[in-house]
């Protein structure tokens, strides 16, 4: 169940694990070296997380049941060119 895993883990499930988990992957493949910055984002994203209760009563707090996650690439140009000094995703590195 979603409560023993979190409580054999210090209090984070599966789910939390996996939705905190994907966030360096996203950045891999959104962010770049710019003229400013060596790791600039250059993408938003959009994190829904979908809460359920397990037992229904006022004790237990909501746990995170799943996550629906957008994302936008702010700059698709890049794939195919960068500026002088910059570079493209980090992913392609």
């Amino acid at each position: 169940s979603p409560t023993s895993s979190a409580t054999a883990s210090g209090g984070m499930s599966r789910i939390d694990r996996q939705v905190l988990s994907s966030n360096p992957l996203l950045e891999a493949f959104g962010n770049a070296k710019t003229l400013r910055n060596d790791n600039s984002s250059r993408f938003g994203k959009y994190i829904e997380l979908q809460f359920g209760i397990e037992q229904f009563d006022s004790t237990t707090p909501p746990r995170i049941a799943g996550a629906r996650i957008r994302t936008y690439l702010l700059e698709k140009v890049r794939i195919v060119s960068q500026h002088e000094g910059e570079r493209n995703f980090h992913i392609f590195y």
